[in-house]
């Protein structure tokens, strides 16, 4: 049976069970009297009183079951009867009880004795209660029943029998609509291990996890443990999607609701599965070359620079300058800003390879930190239109650059990246002499200019993950270039955060090197990607790309590696510098990409990094 169809015949039987109820009260209210006035008189009731007990019937119903209603008694969701709905009840039958009472001492006595003796109230008050909760429990237990007869089971492992654990498996058991079937638990807690939840057991704990689920037949997994720290979660869903196991995880502020929805139940994310614990930084450090200050940060819209504009707002900066050519995601980003600080941030639609546009905004603005993230980052893109590469990833900022200086800009800070190091391709390249740029100007005085260089960022426009999202949302296949092909990965924020602590620790020249953990596996990653989504999906290997490296590095064999005294920066201690015939060299670069010359512009790279097209021929 269809999960539509079982819904709607869960909705209509409770709808007929909701019916059923109101008969039913008037038949409780009705046997409730009679027997309370049998238990009263221990036996026959005498004359006198036996003539109160039709109206007594009559008057208590309609009240009972007036009261019933306006409290809502039948409007419940039968398959969640609970305590709850039995303190509604309890307080509902003691009013009318009161009501009862206060009318029965009102009337005048008959004799010495009262029309109806406070004993029957009092016990048929007890009977009502007792007999409306057991037919709404009874109403719960037979649409269980019924509903459990035709559904089929999908078998689910819970990973944590604490108390969140406990309040989804009350949901699943009170929803036998949706077709789900809790095997049993999987805890650490070695005192928990043979007991059982519910009627649910608690199997043994999370090393069991393989065990487990081949001897049940598990098809999906759930991660209740709202409050274990990051590493712990990310461990076990790795673990489960190296099984190749739909799996969920619990949000850590769920649990604070005290109910579980399956709906608050989340999908497994990449962030999930690679993300770290975050990194400590210095906030007042950060905060002191950025509070009161003009920052400036190129390519604001886009993945790196949005986030960026998103922390720095939190440290108080005077003015927040927005520089982007998408006009479109430029003013969405300001939008957003707007609700974390109003009038900090404002647009300039600039492109940095403008020098006159740059020129204005700077002179219009005075920035004295200028963040630099514009750039050209897609690889294959760029293999076809090298040009471009260099007017915007080398001529950009040189642009930027030099109005920095010309502008008195503190502070300069190039977003880099691991492509740059001994480069097989047109981005790399480019990145690199980016880099170079950044040095030459750092041997000149006034501007104290730095670089940070990092792997691929987790969840960021044209990188693998989205794409391995939108082909899993087409049913795949999801292409992997090659199998033993694997990039370092880090999160957007985490990147971002220590971007600004580099920039706050950085001196003159300064290269960091953002440690970006073990490399992954881009194979693995599309596995486990299509096992926590659920969906079947095949992985097609389409051959490394013209340009594209089968293992990324953060330094070259020119470098070496020193610490800063922060977690996960390194500086990059270098021993090729930049030569005099640089400036030259960069000159030819850009005139030949401006003139549109390919033969010249090979030259030129030629001769910027001898041994660039031998080693990039070996890619193609």
């Amino acid at each position: 049976m269809s999960e539509s169809s079982l819904f709607a015949r869960v909705r209509a039987t409770g709808r007929l069970w909701n019916s059923v109820l109101v008969v039913l009260d008037a038949g409780v209210v009705a046997a409730a009297t009679a027997i309370a006035y049998f238990v009263r008189f221990e036996g026959p009731v005498p004359e006198p009183f036996m003539r109160w007990l039709a109206p007594l019937i009559g008057i208590a119903g309609v009240l009972y079951l007036t009261a019933f209603a306006i409290a809502g008694l039948y409007r419940l969701v039968l398959r969640y009867v609970g305590v709850d709905t039995l303190l509604r009840l309890a307080a509902t039958v003691a009013l009318c009880f009161a009501a009862l009472l206060a009318v029965d001492l009102l009337m005048p006595l008959s004799g010495e004795m009262r029309p109806v003796p406070l004993g029957v109230l009092f016990i048929q008050a007890v009977l009502v209660f007792l007999g409306a909760s057991a037919a709404r429990l009874a109403a719960r237990v037979l649409m269980h029943l019924r509903v459990m007869g035709t559904a089929e089971g999908r078998r689910m492992l819970v990973i944590g029998a604490g108390s969140a654990g406990s309040l989804l498996l009350r949901e699943i058991q009170n929803r036998p609509d949706l077709g789900l079937t809790v095997a049993g638990f999987l805890d650490d807690d070695a005192a928990l291990k043979g007991r059982t939840l519910n009627g649910v057991p608690v199997l043994g704990a999370t090393t069991d996890l393989a065990e487990t689920v081949e001897r049940l037949g598990i098809q999906e997994i759930v991660v209740a443990l709202p409050a274990a720290p990051r590493e712990r979660v990310r461990e076990l869903l790795n673990a489960a999607a190296d099984l190749g196991i739909q799996t969920r995880v619990m949000p850590a502020l769920v649990i604070a609701k005290g109910s579980v929805s399956l709906r608050d139940l989340r999908p497994v994310d990449v962030e999930d599965l690679l993300g770290r614990e975050p990194t400590p930084i210095d906030t007042e450090q950060v905060r002191e070359t950025i509070s009161g200050k003009v920052v400036a940060v190129t390519g604001a819209a886009g993945s790196i620079g949005s986030e960026l504009c998103r922390q720095i707002v939190g440290l108080e900066p005077r003015k927040l300058l927005l520089i982007d050519i998408d006009e479109t995601r430029l003013y969405e980003l300001l939008l957003e800003l707007e609700t974390l600080a109003p009038g900090i941030a404002e647009m300039h639609l600039c492109d940095i390879r403008d020098h006159i546009k740059i020129d204005s905004v700077f002179s219009a603005t005075h920035p004295q930190v200028v963040l630099h993230a514009a750039a050209y980052k897609h690889v294959p893109l760029m293999e076809l239109e090298p040009e471009e590469a260099v007017k915007t990833n080398v001529l950009g900022t040189q642009t930027v650059l030099e109005a920095c200086e010309r502008h008195g800009v503190a502070r300069f800070v190039l977003i880099s990246t691991d492509k740059a190091v001994a480069p097989l391709n047109i981005m790399g390249f480019t990145k690199a002499i980016a880099e170079r740029l950044m040095l030459d100007a750092a041997r000149r005085e006034g501007l104290n200019a730095v670089a940070v260089r990092f792997g691929n960022v987790l969840g960021s426009r044209g990188s693998v993950v989205p794409i391995f999202e939108e082909q899993l949302r087409h049913g795949g296949p999801l292409t992997v270039t090659h199998a033993e092909a694997t990039r370092f990965f880090m999160t957007i924020p985490e990147a971002a955060r220590l971007v600004l602590q580099a920039q706050a620790i950085g001196e003159n020249g300064d290269i960091f090197v953002l440690e970006m953990g073990e490399p992954v596996k881009i194979a693995d990653l599309a596995r486990k990607m299509i096992a926590l989504a659920g969906v079947p999906a095949d992985i097609e290997y389409v051959g490394l790309r013209p340009g594209e490296k089968l293992h990324e590095m953060l330094i070259s064999d020119a470098e070496h590696l020193s610490p800063t005294g922060r977690e996960k920066i390194l500086r990059v201690g270098r021993i090729v510098s930049v030569d005099e015939d640089f400036p030259t060299a960069i000159s030819a670069l850009i005139t030949a990409a401006t003139a549109g010359d390919r033969q010249a512009l090979g030259q030129a790279i030629e001769r910027l990094d001898p041994g660039f097209a031998d080693r990039a021929s070996r890619t193609a």
